[in-house]
């Protein structure tokens, strides 16, 4: 793997009062890379690399869950039961991955699945309040903006 990211420092041209900052981000093969962001502090690029480190993370995330759903369609929906629905979502690393991979089902499955959930698992621990809190019964969904 190559370099990515990387720095320069620019000196405080005629209308700034600082140097700036400017992180760069480039594909394989490139000399220079364009801009990502100007930072006018050690501060705000601090807060950019924490961004970019959840971000990324995110990535990995959402990596994971694709693959395992291409894992569940490869073993086929129609024959993942409930309950292994509910183990998969509980296995995952994080309730937006839950979230991705409980909607991603047919609406028949996550019919099938909100009705185990909701009538065998506790909803007093784990992801069980999770489910319960932002299961959308209308279009048998887990609602992400709830979250925010």
């Amino acid at each position: 793997m190559g370099k990515y990211l990387d720095l320069k420092v620019r000196e405080a041209g005629p209308n700034a009062s600082g140097p700036s900052l400017e992180v760069r981000v480039s594909a394989e093969g490139m000399e220079e890379g364009a801009v990502l962001a100007v930072c006018n502090s050690v501060e705000d690029l601090s807060r950019l690399v924490d961004s970019l480190k959840r971000e990324a993370d995110r990535l990995v995330e959402k990596a994971a869950a694709a693959l395992r759903e291409l894992e569940t369609q490869a073993k086929g929906e129609e024959d993942v039961t409930p309950e292994e629905v509910w183990r998969h979502m509980e296995a995952a690393p994080s309730d937006e991955e839950m979230f991705r991979y409980f909607n991603s089902l047919s609406e028949q499955k996550r019919r099938e699945a909100a009705e185990y959930i909701l009538t065998h698992v506790s909803m007093f621990k784990g992801r069980g309040p999770v489910f319960a809190e932002h299961y959308n019964i209308v279009e048998h969904t887990l609602d992400e903006e709830k979250m925010l």
